[in-house]
């Protein structure tokens, strides 16, 4: 037998470098929010994502009029201020600098859906506000205008909505404008008023949408609780399928390993193999995992996926990892066993991930092999190696 030194940290980064090279689907979502101070942006943020968003004084600077908002699961919020005329020539030059440059971005990073939001009380469209909507479309970013704190669309002495001589206005089609009451409220003569538009809103952010965007927003909002869960269902189907996918690939290479005849221990070049599988699954389910983590994983799943082989290759030897390098002694492995063993590790990863799809967070960090081996029971692929 011949014995080859491993180092566990230059597996992960091998690994991660294969990964890099493997684009799996973004869920990422960048949403603008645009409108004079006072017109109700927070509320509105608040209704539909439910997170309890306060846009003042948390985010990060991105200009002087311009604050970025990172919420959980890749929602970004960009809040634009400064609207008010007298001081909107600094804003508008901030506005189109941070649009230019956003546009020669990735897919990913640059702003998928645009909020302009204008109160129905004020009755007015300021020339700042009018020239921004323009700017948006102008670069593409697809925008709805929000009419925040309806109460009273139809002016009591002219009889003209405010609705009808903003899309006049700004020339929108129904599906770019949405009258939006995001907080319920009670009049002088004690009658409430309740939250009205927001289910609105949000079919027609989801509508205007791309397909992985849509569904990323639809996971983001909370509002419409039926439409979140379906989205998360869609989400986890897909998930699925691309790890599956995933997971086929790796027992191919898995396979090769063992049926090549190089001078030293498989089981040296089926661990990175392994490795890599696992962060890609977790990638594909939108899932970092770190050096430790990946430890931690490996050894579980060497554990549940079967005697023999499985055992040797990915936990004895994986101990020996731990903290640094270590060496591994081996000879030949059967091409079958070693495809169905990372076949099965990578089936008990996905039916856990999949049996922890509403907080993936927290179940990564409690994986362990007493988890793992439940989940095994449950498949039916359970032979042993």
């Amino acid at each position: 037998m011949n014995e080859v030194n491993v180092n566990f940290e230059e597996i992960i980064a091998m690994a991660k470098t294969e990964l890099s090279k493997n684009k799996t689907q973004n869920y990422d979502l960048n949403v603008l929010i645009a409108g004079s101070t006072g017109v109700g942006k927070s509320t509105l943020i608040n209704t539909v994502f439910g997170k309890k968003v306060a846009l003042t004084g948390q985010g990060a600077p991105i200009t002087q009029q311009i604050t970025k908002y990172s919420l959980e699961n890749g929602l970004s919020i960009y809040d634009t201020k400064g609207l008010e005329m007298k001081d909107f020539e600094a804003t508008k030059g901030e506005i189109e600098s941070f649009l230019s440059e956003n546009k020669a971005k990735s897919a990913d990073e640059q702003i998928h859906i645009a909020w302009l939001c204008l109160s129905e009380d004020s009755r007015r469209l300021q020339d700042g506000e009018k020239e921004l909507y323009q700017m948006l479309k102008a670069y593409g970013i697809p925008t709805i205008v929000v009419i925040t704190k309806a109460g009273r669309d139809k002016d009591p002495s002219s009889g003209e909505k405010f609705s009808d001589f903003i899309k006049n206005e700004l020339g929108l089609k129904e599906s770019e404008f949405e009258r939006v009451r995001a907080l319920e409220s009670e009049d002088d003569e004690g009658m409430i008023k309740k939250i009205m538009g927001v289910d609105l809103l949000i079919n027609k952010t989801f509508e205007t949408l791309p397909e992985a965007k849509s569904l990323a927003f639809a996971r983001q909002q909370e509002y419409d609780k039926e439409m979140r869960e379906l989205a998360c269902e869609r989400l986890r189907q897909k998930a699925c399928e691309e790890a599956q996918t995933i997971t086929h690939s790796y027992a191919g290479i898995a396979a090769g390993i063992a049926a090549s005849p190089l001078p030293f221990s498989d089981i040296a070049l089926l661990l990175p193999t392994q490795v890599g599988m696992i962060l890609h699954i977790a990638k594909a389910y939108e899932l970092e995992m770190n050096a430790d983590s990946a430890k931690k994983l490996i050894i579980a799943l060497g554990a549940v996926a079967g005697t023999g082989f499985a055992v040797r290759a990915a936990l004895g030897t994986a101990l020996k990892f731990i903290p640094g390098a270590g060496s591994l002694a081996g000879g030949m492995i059967n091409g079958t066993v070693a495809a169905a063993t990372t076949e099965m590790m990578g089936q008990t990863f996905i039916a856990y991930l999949d049996d922890n799809f509403s907080n993936l967070s927290e179940a990564i960090k409690n994986i362990g092999a007493e988890a793992l081996k439940k989940i095994r029971k449950c498949l039916k692929y359970t032979r042993e190696f």
